[in-house]
């Protein structure tokens, strides 16, 4: 039987540039193989997925010195479009991947490209959607979906091909628990009872582990090391750290009474919420997508305006009149982090705040390096940061927010997409803009990290709250999170439920 993948890269780079961001790559991928690759920020994950699709020497015009085949195929031999009948590829950014106003038309426009009768996409539309959880979405406007429902239909149109090879960046990134495994054991059912071959670059190794064959680890470029799912769990448990200790004070810093929002066509975002967070708090913000989580931090930061019901932020009302004076205050991060980065290069997006603040050029640059020391990007200060990998640009988001000096900052999932360590980069930051007496609101699906740095734990279930509870209590309330869908015991991860 031919092998699904076969790769012998001596080395990829993109001229003019002389930099290899791939090297040294003898891999042999047969089929039915579930492959995880994991590896540090821009190790090469990613390309080595481009690579495979005939993106990246097709596309991208990388120039590869090697051969890449695919079922048997050199991949130059096979046009790009027609790369699509032996790879379902899905992109780590769902929203790079949407062309379509409906969910219903998203699945549809690659299987209507390959000519089949209409009453087979209709059948394929409706069986995909039920499959990846979307089951009624297929009038859902994508532009209204939340990250972890465009997540699904992106999947769901990719599934559709029913291509014998799935290559997957992250396919999970914004799904909450539930979604994750779910998903997980639909793309095991097809590499397990269809023989699907998986190829898939990680987020959370714990959750993917028991469905995988070979992991395959990444650095600079090269895979330096395979290795067995069970030996890289080992792994993982040496490198737990034990929970923050954090006191808040208990002056209110936010307030919100009976907050409520709906979306256009009549879906709810938030229903008659009511909370109140301290000076000091770092607030884990849970719940499944689609529960509301966002909504709330829109709202809480000015991006929504409420259909009913107050916020006051420092004691003050939330008006247009001090709309500008608060928000000056409020550092947001987005779940996806290309969304706030405009500049051209690194430094000039750390910068962009403090020049409307006009410093005097000494302490501007000694801010900016600051900073970007702080988060590890000073070498990369004069490059495009689209040249950056996720971790970094999420990193980078949080450097032109902590540069500001504001007293709270909102993220909403900034570890989606990111792989354990890199995830504790990225919460050791927001951890140690907490510990200097500042408020963070953190938006996350991973019940883990919201353990082990917040003090607070806040579910959300329905678009209302559920619970409020201090973080160190989370394990006496194992049967509430089960009755609004958070069984966390199913994650793979001891959170403490005994």
């Amino acid at each position: 039987m031919e092998p699904a993948v076969q790769l012998k890269i001596e080395s990829l780079a993109f001229p003019p540039e002389t930099k290899k961001v791939l090297k040294d790559i003898d891999l042999t991928i047969n089929q039915g193989d579930f492959i995880a690759i994991t590896g540090e920020a821009a190790s090469g994950k990613s390309m080595l997925l481009h690579s495979i699709t005939g993106a990246a020497p097709q596309f991208f015009n990388g120039q590869l010195n090697g051969t890449i085949k695919v079922m048997g195929q050199n991949i130059h031999e096979i046009p790009l479009a027609k790369m699509c009948d032996y790879i379902g590829y899905m992109m780590q950014e769902p929203q790079n991947q949407i062309v379509n106003i409906t969910a219903a038309e998203e699945v549809a426009f690659g299987i209507a490209n390959m000519e089949l009768p209409w009453e087979e996409i209709k059948n394929r539309v409706k069986k995909t959607l039920q499959f990846v959880g979307l089951e009624g979405f297929e009038q859902r406007n994508t532009d209204g979906l939340s990250g972890g429902q465009a997540q699904r239909v992106v999947l769901a149109s990719v599934l559709a091909m029913e291509t014998p090879i799935l290559v997957l960046d992250q396919p999970t990134a914004e799904l909450d628990g539930k979604g994750k495994q779910d998903l997980y054991s639909h793309i095991a059912y097809l590499n397990r009872e269809k023989g699907v071959t998986v190829i898939m670059v990680m987020d959370r190794a714990c959750d993917i582990l028991p469905y995988t064959n070979r992991i395959l680890i990444m650095a600079e470029g090269a895979i330096k090391e395979e290795c067995s799912p069970d030996d890289y769990l080992e792994r993982l448990n040496k490198k737990t750290s034990p929970a923050k200790n954090i006191t808040a004070t208990d002056k209110k810093i936010i307030e919100v009474k009976d907050l409520t929002f709906t979306y256009k066509g009549d879906f709810k975002g938030c229903e008659k919420i009511d909370l109140a967070i301290n000076h000091g708090d770092f607030i884990g913000l849970i719940g499944l997508n689609g529960s509301g989580k966002t909504t709330l931090l829109k709202l809480m930061e000015g991006l929504l305006v409420p259909d009913a019901g107050a916020i006051q932020i420092f004691g003050k009302p939330l008006t247009k009149r001090n709309f500008a004076t608060i928000r000056s205050q409020i550092g947001f991060l987005f779940q996806n982090p290309d969304l706030q980065i405009f500049s051209n290069t690194v430094k000039d997006e750390v910068a962009f705040i403090l020049r409307t603040r006009k410093l005097p050029r000494g302490e501007f640059e000694e801010k900016v390096n600051g900073i970007l020391t702080e988060v590890g990007l000073l070498a990369y200060a004069d490059i495009h940061p689209h040249r950056l990998s996720r971790c970094q640009r999420q990193k980078l988001a949080i450097a032109s927010v902590l540069v500001g000096d504001p007293e709270i900052i909102m993220a909403d999932e900034p570890t989606s997409g990111l792989d354990e360590e890199q995830s504790v980069v990225i919460m050791e930051l927001l951890s140690a803009f907490q510990q200097q007496g500042k408020t963070v609101i953190l938006v996350t699906h991973d019940l883990g990290l919201a353990k082990q740095y917040a003090n607070r734990i806040v579910a959300m279930h329905k678009h209302r709250l559920a619970l409020d509870i201090p973080a160190q209590e989370i394990g006496s309330y194992e049967k509430t999170l089960k009755d609004i869908g958070l069984d966390f015991q199913k994650e793979g991860v001891d959170y403490g439920f005994h």
